[in-house]
């Protein structure tokens, strides 16, 4: 009989008679079948940390809290809540934002947007929750993401390329990660030899320079170290020095923020009489 299994148990009747009685046994697939509310586990999976500004996937998976497991799936939606430690609130984006649709494989994806998470605001709380279905109960899960600083880079250009008793402009550019924009300072550092080592400091104010956002399509901040003339001068050649020369070097350095690293880069050349 589909469905359903005969079981025989013999037994004596009356003088010695030999009968038997069917009982109906459990349906083998009932096992499998789901009731309302079957409880259900949700879960999310994520990277250990994440760098300022990078993109990241929270991925939640649905499963019954049952054994064996139904063969119905779970269906509905899983809402994403990511606050910051400093309540800013990040949304995944697509076209049902916080609110995703399960897969056919009790998968749902909150993909966040690059720019959007911080260290300055870490950690993260994120909070997925599964709305349950006619099947399958409703289930929460709640974990804590850390955000670490992104690492920078430095590069060093001038207006012109130096020479003796010229006036020069000296831009460090330093490239946060993934969209991220540096803030604060870099600190130039001028030495030009001569003999002696001279240390020039930049006009107006001082060794210690702000970073002010590009114009680049790049988000980069800039600060710039500008030298009077005067700063490397080259001796005349004489007797003694036929083919005197000065070297110069610029060091800066940024000394990061909450959400960026601090680095460093040195540039140098040599200026011929």
């Amino acid at each position: 009989m589909f469905g359903s299994r005969l079981r025989k148990i013999a037994f004596v009747a009356g003088a010695g008679t030999l009968a038997s009685v069917a009982i109906l046994a459990l349906n083998p697939f009932s096992a499998s079948a789901t009731t309302p509310g079957t409880p259900t586990t949700t879960t999310v999976t994520a990277p250990a940390s994440v760098a300022t500004g990078h993109p990241v996937t929270f991925t939640a998976s649905v499963s019954p809290s049952k054994t064996p497991a139904p063969v119905i799936r779970a269906t509905g939606t899983v809402t994403f809540t990511i606050t910051g430690a400093d309540s800013s609130n990040v949304d995944c984006t697509g076209t049902g934002g916080d609110v995703v649709d399960l897969t056919n494989k009790g998968k749902a994806a909150c993909k966040v947007a690059p720019g959007s998470l911080l260290a300055s605001a870490s950690p993260y709380s994120v909070t997925a929750v599964y709305s349950g279905d006619t099947n399958f109960g409703t289930s929460t899960y709640t974990f804590s993401q850390p955000v670490t600083a992104v690492p920078t880079h430095i590069t060093i250009t001038y207006d012109a390329k130096p020479t003796s008793q010229s006036a020069t402009t000296f831009t460090a550019t330093v490239t946060g990660g993934s969209g991220s924009l540096p803030t604060g300072t870099v600190t130039f550092e001028v030495i030009a030899t001569n003999g002696s080592n001279k240390k020039s400091r930049c006009n107006p104010g001082g060794d210690d320079q702000p970073l002010n956002p590009s114009s680049d399509a790049t988000p980069v901040a800039q600060a710039t170290c500008s030298l009077a003339a005067g700063w490397l001068k080259v001796d005349n050649a004489n007797k003694s020095n036929p083919k005197p020369t000065t070297t110069w070097a610029v060091r800066a350095s940024y000394l990061g923020d909450t959400n960026h690293s601090s680095s460093s880069a040195t540039k140098r050349g040599t200026v011929k009489s």
